[in-house]
Order: structure tokens, then sequence, then C-alpha cells
């Protein structure tokens, strides 16, 4: 049974360049799921360690789409338990609380996220490894790799985002067809496509370039600069983070845990350097 225990993340995630592409949507989804079904125990970051998030699905003799939504799960729980709290129920998009046995619906917000979970677990269930990379040995019986999920979890949902740009400048009529060769690349002006470190979602980044703004995604630079293990992160992946007094700069969760901004001595509040506001603080 593939299954995938994204949250808490592994050493070996946070040692690459690059995270699992569901690791945000899965934190939502949780964080969501606890503020409404267990608000004390509702997660404050994705790499606090006091939750688990498991997805996957069931094995079957044919993998095709239909065997893998209809057996598709997303579970969370308490790190400290052994047993799953809540299930995501796709067949009806339901959260159901597995220890009292009630349900409610999943909330509107949080239904395009969960089909982008779907989307995902159904292009890694078809993922076939190019042989030709290096990261991948190749046997007999398939494909080998020692890098973690999120090499290849990167790999199968960077194809799907560059897809669905393709896609897009065809449904807009702007192009007739679109040339494998050059999937990195807009099809119009040929510039290297943008993307999110986190959700792999790209863009056209050519402002003059057709495409721009019908692709066009808003961008939170973290402070931590190249230093953040995140680096090019799109608005909609930012979750928790501390963003300084003086509204102007942002540092993502993990960042802030690595000391990403100063702390006053008196009150403990996070101020960027060189800010005024750390200066006339009073401690209060």
């Amino acid at each position: 049974m593939p299954n995938w225990t994204i949250i808490p993340p592994t050493m070996d995630d946070l040692d690459q360049d690059y995270c699992h592409p569901m690791i945000v949507k899965l934190f939502r989804i949780m964080k969501t799921v606890y503020g409404l079904l267990d608000p004390q125990n509702e997660p404050s970051g994705i790499h606090e360690g006091k939750h688990t998030a498991t997805f996957g699905y069931e094995d079957s003799e044919e993998t095709n789409e239909s065997s893998v939504l209809s057996s598709l799960f997303i579970h969370f729980s308490l790190s400290s338990q052994t047993s799953p709290r809540f299930a995501i129920i796709l067949s009806s998009m339901q959260i159901e609380d597995l220890i009292q046995g009630s349900r409610i619906p999943v909330p509107p917000k949080l239904v395009s996220t969960v089909t982008d979970i779907c989307d995902f677990t159904i292009a890694r269930s078809q993922f076939a490894p190019d042989p030709n990379d290096p990261e991948y040995d190749v046997y007999e019986s398939g494909y080998e790799i020692d890098e973690p999920e999120s090499y290849p979890a990167g790999q199968v949902w960077e194809r799907v985002q560059m897809q669905k740009f393709h896609e897009l400048l065809m449904n807009t009529g702007l192009i007739a067809s679109t040339d494998p060769r050059h999937h990195h690349q807009c099809d119009l002006c040929r510039s290297d496509l943008l993307q999110c470190k986190v959700c792999l979602k790209v863009m056209c980044p050519a402002r003059n370039c057709v495409a721009f703004p019908l692709s066009c995604m808003r961008w939170r630079p973290c402070a931590a600069g190249h230093r953040c293990w995140y680096s090019d992160i799109c608005i909609d992946c930012v979750v928790g983070g501390t963003t300084c007094l003086c509204e102007e700069t942002w540092t993502c969760d993990l960042c802030t845990e690595k000391g990403g901004f100063l702390r006053c001595l008196r009150c403990n509040r996070p101020f960027c350097d060189g800010c005024s506001y750390l200066v006339g603080c009073r401690g209060l």
C-alpha cells in the first residue's frame, strides 16, 4: 500500500533544496480540521513536530484513476497517537472524527486543496522515472532511488504543473500545440518558467508576454534570502511564519525557528534588522 507521512518532514527532506509539494496543502487542511474539531491541539506550524499527516492509496491488480481515487485516504493525528484521529472521506467530501464517529462537510475553501492532493496521487501512481536520470538505479524489477519521497514527488507535481500551464495557453487559443522538448519554457516567448519552490506552480516571468497576466502569481520572499529552505515561494503557499511589527519583512516558519528575526529582550517580539520599532520598543 503506497503511503507517505509528509508531516512532520524528515531530516532527509529538510536537507534537500526542495520539500514535498503536498506539505503546505496537507498542513492547511490539517490546521483547519483541528481548528474546527479539536481547537486545543490546532497546529501552529509545519515543523513543530506535534502532528502527523499521512496520505496514500490501496494497491490493486490494475492501478488506474478510479481505483486510486476510491482507495485514497488522508489521515491526521497527534504524533503521540498510534492511530489516526481524523480522516478526509473523498467520496462524500467529509471530515470524519474517527474517535467520536462523527462527520462534517469539508469547508468549501479546502475543496480545491483536497482536489490537488487527489490529482497528485493519481499522477504519482502513474509515475515512471526517466531512466536517464542519474539519481535512479534500474533493475529488472523496476527503479530504486536513495532520495527521500520529496524527490520523485517533486518530479511528479512539476510535470502536472507544467502541463497545466501549457494547457492554459492552448485553452485560451494562444497556441495550437506545445513542444515537449521545451516544457520548462513559455510557448510564446521562450522564457524559462518561474516556479514556486513549494507547490511547483509555474508562470511566465516576462511582463511583456501575453502569457504573463494569465498565470501571474504573487510572491512572498522570505527575509532569509538564499539561506531560506523554501527560497521562491508564492503567496498561496505562505502558511504561518512571522512578520515584523513594521509589516515590511516576513520570514517563513522554518527560518523563524532558526532565528530569522531579532527579538526584544524584554517582550520577545520579533523585529527585522535595523527596524525602528525595535529602538522604540518598551517591552509592552
